[in-house]
């Protein structure tokens, strides 16, 4: 199979639309697309300049894994942190006072963190961590270098050197990219079993290998999947046909649909959707919605 599963897969965030003075993406080279979702954090416009942000973010479950590089600008200090797979959405608190300060961010797919890493990551899930606990060096020999630069495009180009050179093919395995594979083209509808059977795999075997890689079990990494498919149509749409929907990514019914789908993402989906296009939390409506 092609190892790029960025042309059938694009995980997306709570606010996908979300572009401002202190917040952008990047897309990676060519080389790096298969492994990197994108880059992002502060534009060059706002780096280092003080700032106050009242309002709350919310991270949901995207199948994603972030290394983020913290620059204090007042300090010189350079600090970060490595958020592993989450399993449920949780919100971060604005900054409220103005702060000298700026951010950069490398977000990896689930699958492909680990061709970078020294370590396994087996245990780390809904966790974050030292970024040289699994990054040998990363803080140091990126890092730091990031913080000389003066804009996010130089930033990332950067970052594309250093992940070159650290990119380990001897990790990648053909039969973990086949079940990842399979859930994804499947909507999240194939069964840890049916996997299993159609790649000659036992379920130890299968157990290890997202633990190793991903960090999370197979059957978690499906519905998160399923999960997140399932909010891409709705936020690319701005509808929610709860039949037709639970039909396409086999829930078993319109309350198992509802209940997971809030339990990920912490509230409706239409709450959800209006969030997505500029909403605020402390704006959003009751539950009850």
């Amino acid at each position: 199979m092609n190892k790029d599963l960025s042309r059938i897969y694009f995980p997306i965030t709570a606010t996908p639309f979300e572009r401002s003075v202190y917040y952008a993406e990047i897309m990676p080279c060519a080389a790096l697309k298969p492994y990197i979702r994108c880059f992002w954090g502060t534009p060059g416009q706002a780096l280092c300049r003080g700032h106050s942000d009242g309002n709350h973010g919310i991270v949901i479950p995207d199948t994603c894994m972030d290394i983020i590089f913290d620059f204090d600008c007042e300090s010189g200090r350079v600090s970060g942190s490595f958020c592993a797979m989450d399993e449920n959405s949780y919100t971060t608190a604005g900054k409220n006072e103005p702060a000298l300060s700026s951010t950069f961010a490398v977000r990896f797919y689930a699958w492909s963190a680990a061709l970078f890493s020294d370590w396994d990551f087996s245990g780390s899930k809904n966790k974050a961590f030292e970024p040289d606990g699994f990054f040998k060096g990363i803080m140091r020999d990126l890092g730091e270098r990031l913080f000389e630069l003066d804009s996010l495009e130089k930033r990332a180009r950067a970052a594309e050197e250093y992940l070159l050179k650290r990119l380990s093919l001897k990790r990648f395995d053909i039969d973990l990219m086949n079940s990842v594979c399979d859930v994804i083209t499947s909507n999240g509808r194939m069964t840890v079993g049916e996997i299993c059977s159609k790649n000659a795999l036992s379920a130890r075997r299968l157990e290890r290998l997202f633990a190793e890689n991903i960090g999370v079990s197979p059957k978690t990494f499906i519905t998160l999947v399923r999960y997140q498919l399932l909010w891409q149509e709705i936020c690319s749409t701005g509808r929610f046909d709860a039949l037709d929907l639970m039909y396409k990514y086999g829930y078993f019914d319109q309350p198992h649909l509802l209940n997971d789908f809030k339990k990920r993402h912490g509230m409706t989906p239409a709450q959800a959707i209006r969030l997505s296009r500029g909403g605020f939390l402390q704006d959003k409506p009751s539950l009850s919605e």
